[in-house]
C-alpha cells in the first residue's frame, strides 16, 4: 500500500468490516462442508486428535473477509496499495490455493514443499523483500529471504495441531507487527495487519475449542506465508533512532514459538529415524495434552506463550545491547523451562 495517510475510520472499520465477513463465510463454510464431505476425518493420519470429522474451510472464510475489507477499504478511502503488495498478495493467493487441493485431497510433502519454494522464489524478487543486514549479497540476501519465508509457512502449517492454535499465534503474531508498523509510522501497512487481525477474531468464532471449523492448509499456509514476509518488511530498528542492533533478531522472537515447535519435532523424528516430512503427535499441542492440559488450557498456554516470545521483540526496538541480550535470554529460558518440562514428562 502506498504512504499515505490512512484515517482513523479505516483503521477501525477494515477490521470490523473483515471479522464480520469471516465469521459468516465460517458459517457459510461449515453448511457447505457438511454437504460436500469436505471434512478432516479423525484416524485418518497419525496427528490427527479430533473426536469427529470437522469441517475445512476455515481459510476460505479468513482470505474472504481479509480481501473484502482491503479492497473495500481502498475503495472508500481512495488507499491505492503498493505495487509489492500484488506480489505478496499473488503469492498468498497461491499457496491458499496448494493449500486447498492438499485438504481436498493430500499432496506428499515433497510436493507441497516444492510449490512452496516455487512461490516464494517467484514473489521475493517481485516484491523487492531480502534479508536488509546481507544486502552486500544481493544474492544471499535473497535467497535467505526465500528460506526464511519458507521455514516460517511451515512452522505455522505445522503448529496446526490443536483447536486455535495456529490461529491464536498468527493473531499475536499480527498484533506485535500492528505495533511496529503503528511505531515507525506505516500506517497504510498496520490497516492491512489490523484488518488481519480482525479476519482471524472472526473465524476463531468457529475455530475455539471444540473447534467447528479448521483453517485447513488453506489457512495455515498463507498465514505462515504473510508472517513470514511481514517479519522481513516491518522496522524494528529504525534508522536514526537509538537502540540495539540485536533489533535484527526480532523476526525470531515474532516467530519463536512455532519455529521452536517445528525445531523439536525434526529432531525427535531425527532420533527415532522416522521421516522428516511425515506427521506425528509430538507437536506442542501434543505435548501439553499429554502433561493433562484440557484443550482450552492448552489453548491459554500456547496464547501465553506467544505473547511472551513475541511481544519481546517490541522491547528490542528501544535500549542498549545489555537490555536486548536480557530480553533474547528471557525467551530462551521460556522456551528451555517448557522444553525441560515436557522432558521430564516424557521420562516420567
Amino acid at each position: 500500500m502506498s504512504s499515505v495517510d490512512v484515517p482513523l475510520s479505516a483503521l477501525i472499520a477494515a477490521p470490523a468490516v473483515a471479522g464480520m465477513v469471516a465469521t459468516l463465510a465460517g458459517a457459510g463454510a461449515i453448511a457447505w462442508s457438511h454437504r460436500a464431505g469436505f471434512l478432516d476425518r479423525p484416524g485418518a493420519e497419525a496427528h490427527k486428535q479430533q473426536a469427529m470429522a470437522v469441517p475445512y474451510g476455515g481459510g476460505a472464510a479468513v482470505a474472504l473477509g481479509l480481501l473484502v475489507a482491503l479492497i473495500g477499504s481502498w475503495l472508500v478511502f481512495d488507499i491505492a496499495p503498493r505495487p509489492a503488495a500484488w506480489a505478496v498478495a499473488g503469492g498468498a493467493l497461491a499457496l491458499f490455493a496448494v493449500g486447498l487441493r492438499d485438504d481436498w485431497r493430500a499432496l506428499s510433502a515433497r510436493a507441497k514443499l516444492a510449490a512452496q519454494l516455487v512461490i516464494a522464489a517467484i514473489v521475493v524478487p517481485c516484491s523487492g523483500l531480502a534479508v536488509d543486514h546481507l544486502a552486500a549479497w544481493p544474492l544471499l540476501a535473497h535467497a535467505a529471504a526465500i528460506a526464511w519465508i519458507v521455514l516460517v509457512s511451515n512452522s505455522y502449517n505445522l503448529i496446526d495441531h490443536a483447536d486455535g492454535v495456529s490461529s491464536t499465534t498468527a493473531i499475536i503474531s499480527s498484533a506485535v507487527l500492528l505495533a511496529g508498523c503503528l511505531l515507525s509510522g506505516d500506517l497504510a501497512m498496520a490497516m492491512v495487519w489490523a484488518t488481519l487481525i480482525g479476519a482471524l477474531l472472526g473465524f476463531l468464532r468457529w475455530n475455539l475449542p471444540p473447534a467447528r471449523l479448521y483453517l485447513g492448509d488453506a489457512g495455515s499456509l498463507p498465514l505462515g506465508f504473510l508472517v513470514g514476509v511481514g517479519t522481513l518488511s516491518v522496522t524494528f530498528w529504525p534508522s536514526g533512532e537509538g537502540g540495539s542492533a540485536l533489533a535484527l533478531l526480532a523476526p525470531l522472537l515474532i516467530t519463536a514459538l512455532p519455529l521452536f515447535d517445528t525445531g523439536v519435532v525434526v529432531i525427535k523424528r531425527l532420533r527415532r529415524g522416522a521421516p522428516l516430512l511425515a506427521g506425528d503427535r509430538h507437536h506442542i499441542s501434543h505435548r501439553l495434552g499429554r502433561l493433562g492440559l484440557t484443550p482450552r488450557s492448552t489453548l491459554a498456554v500456547v496464547a501465553a506463550l506467544q505473547v511472551a516470545l513475541a511481544g519481546s521483540a517490541l522491547q528490542l526496538r528501544q535500549g542498549s545491547d545489555l537490555n536486548a541480550l536480557l530480553v533474547i535470554a528471557q525467551a530462551a529460558a521460556v522456551l528451555l523451562a517448557v522444553l525441560l518440562l515436557e522432558t521430564n514428562r516424557d521420562h516420567g
